[in-house]
């Protein structure tokens, strides 16, 4: 067994010593791994699949902004980035227009860089059953992949996280000369700025850095490990000023009250009664409902399980891989402690990579010992774990569809006749904003429904508007299952009206079923059956209303409602001029499409409003 206090060399592999064949074999598996990582990601990309509404939540924002206005003052509808991933977006779409492609383009070679970068960290930091397994749980985690075909910053934080452990592991593995310290510094100073958890991550591996960093000649112990963290430690108390002053209060408030979940329970005993972080990090193995980062391994306890395994094994063999692992883990976990950062889903998906790397470990352990035994056992068993991480993607690969409302809206293309109607459920609203002029829809072709949430008979009331239109199509995505929205509206319109046709495009996402993009085709124009009418039609949802979704901020108010639904006692009416209301009274863009163009968001802008 390794001793505990590992050599420099024992942690990175020594650039001047000669491979051997071994060495070249191992080189080449990783290479091929990292070539079928960068093919999935490629896949997703192409897909050109619909933005859904979170993208869109964030991308009205870059489009509608100036430069300045983006990086210096609140993002709309609740929205939260780094400033430099808006930069980023801002600048591709000030070069190439704002399309699917363009918006996407950062995430894409985000996602990209981060699995080359990890590569080599997993390299360096494992052996090599450790390292292959590691870099193929990483090419193949369908949260990454999905991620890098989406305009959300998640990707990005989990380059700047691979890319600050990297620094870091080559920090305290060896002799560090004072060039790279101030390049190393530098780097961590601007990644920062990219990443808002990168400021955990940075801040958790100051303590490592200080410890071990070792300088190269003449320099004096502490100046290079002070250089580099005092450069960190400075941009990212920048970063975190400029973004908090940049957050409005009510974004602020929202974002606790959404992401409440992912901080610890108020008390100890409710903590262990709730196992509290398991179920999260659980979730982040497993999937689920709700659970946009889910990898969706099979056996969920176990990949945890090994991933706990893995740490203590680092602790043991390699332990300044195991502390530059595991901090930012556990300085994650202490501020949903205190409350200042949630332990939950996507914003927790920086983490991950350290956890495969634990993973890794634990298979590299499991076939060191079982080798004693047998050579092709060992290989077998390692095989398997790693494999067992991989059927996840190879059983649904990508791409992954989420509310593709562009699809559904080519497909209608060729159903809709002139002088068809058209309601679009709120929750369709903000992707139809964004695709509709590009498949022949102007926005006085549709209704838009308001938001009415744990209150569904108003939606019924805004559907008997169209009552004696013979063709109405209904355009839905996005409804809650908490409430039974999507169900309640096509129980009460099969009840009065007589169905045409529908158009269904079914979401595809890992470890969870999204909700689809669906249009109905109705002919309401009829006598409807006696006895059936919105007020007296039997609700299926439940009517108490989750604090999370609310219907007064987030994205679903981007487009305001054609519809006036005042007081209890009175029902839903159609505005006097539908459109005409805009996002808190404030004009937005939105981009129309050239004839010339291809299908997506247009490359020219032209100003609208919101909806309208």
């Amino acid at each position: 067994m390794t001793n505990r206090n590992t050599s420099h060399s024992a942690i990175a592999v020594d650039a001047g010593e000669a491979k051997s064949p071994f060495d070249w074999a191992v080189g080449a598996t990783l290479l091929a791994i990292v070539v079928v990582g960068i093919g999935l990601r490629t896949v997703q990309s192409l897909a050109n699949t619909s933005m859904w509404l979170d993208e869109i939540a964030l991308v009205k924002g870059i489009w509608g902004a100036d430069l300045w206005s983006l990086l210096a003052r609140p993002l709309p509808f609740d929205q939260v980035a780094p400033k430099g991933f808006l930069l980023a977006q801002k600048l591709a779409v000030m070069a190439f227009g704002p399309s699917d492609t363009a918006l996407r383009l950062f995430p894409f070679l985000c996602s990209t860089a981060a699995l080359i970068v990890f590569a080599r960290l997993a390299r360096r930091a494992l052996a090599p059953a450790g390292a292959i397994s590691a870099t193929l749980l990483f090419a193949t985690a369908a949260p990454f992949v999905t991620f890098g075909g989406l305009v959300k910053q998640y990707s990005t934080d989990v380059l700047v996280t691979v890319v600050l452990t990297s620094l870091a592991l080559q920090l305290v593995s060896g002799p560090t000369s004072a060039r790279k310290a101030w390049r190393v510094a530098i780097a961590g100073a601007l990644l920062v700025w990219f990443s808002q958890p990168g400021v955990i991550v940075v801040a958790a591996l100051a303590t490592p850095v200080l410890a071990w960093l070792s300088p190269d000649g003449p320099t004096k112990r502490w100046r290079l490990p002070v250089l580099i963290v005092s450069m960190w430690g400075a941009s990212a108390l920048a970063a975190t000023l400029v973004s908090m002053a940049s957050m409005s209060d009510a974004t602020r408030n929202y974002m606790q009250v959404y992401w409440a979940d992912g901080f610890a329970p108020p008390s100890l005993d409710r903590a262990i009664a709730l196992a509290w972080p398991w179920p999260n990090i659980r979730l982040l193995f497993a999937g689920g409902p709700g659970a946009q980062a889910g990898l969706g391994y099979p056996l969920s306890p176990l990949y945890p399980v090994l991933a706990g395994i893995g740490f203590v094994a680092l602790w043991f063999q390699r332990r300044r891989v195991a502390v530059v692992l595991v901090a930012p883990v556990a300085l994650t976990l202490a501020a949903a402690i205190v409350r200042q950062y949630p332990f939950r889903d996507r914003l927790i998906l920086f983490l991950v990579p350290a956890l495969i790397l634990a993973v890794g470990a634990a298979i590299q352990l499991a076939y060191t010992l079982l080798r004693r035994v047998s050579v092709p056992m060992a290989g077998l068993a390692a095989g398997a774990l790693a494999l067992g991480a991989v059927i996840p993607i190879m059983a649904s690969p990508p791409p992954y569809r989420i509310e593709d409302v562009k699809s559904l809206l080519a497909q209608i293309e060729a159903k809709r006749q002139p002088g068809d109607a058209t309601y679009v459920f709120y929750g369709a609203a903000p992707v139809m904003s964004v695709y509709a002029q590009s498949f022949g829809y102007r926005r006085g072709d549709y209704l838009v429904g308001g938001c009415h949430r744990a209150d569904s008979r108003r939606y019924l009331e805004e559907l008997d508007t169209f009552h004696g239109t013979p063709r109405v199509w209904v355009i839905l995505t996005h409804s809650f299952a908490l409430y039974r929205e999507r169900e309640d509206i096509l129980g009460y319109l099969d009840a009065t009206g007589n169905r045409l046709d529908e158009v269904r495009v079914v979401s595809h996402a890992m470890g969870r079923t999204p909700a689809p993009a669906e249009a109905y085709l109705y002919d309401l124009s009829g006598n409807r059956p006696g006895g059936v009418s919105s007020a007296t039609f039997t609700l299926t949802g439940t009517q108490v209303l989750n604090p999370r979704s609310g219907c007064v901020n987030g994205p679903q108010v981007m487009i305001p409602s054609d519809f006036h639904c005042g007081l209890p006692n009175k029902r839903c009416t159609r505005r006097p001029n539908p459109g005409s209301l805009t996002a808190a009274g404030e004009r937005g863009r939105y981009a129309v499409q050239r004839p010339d163009e291809p299908r997506g968001i247009g490359q020219e802008w032209r100003s609208h409003r919101f909806g309208g």
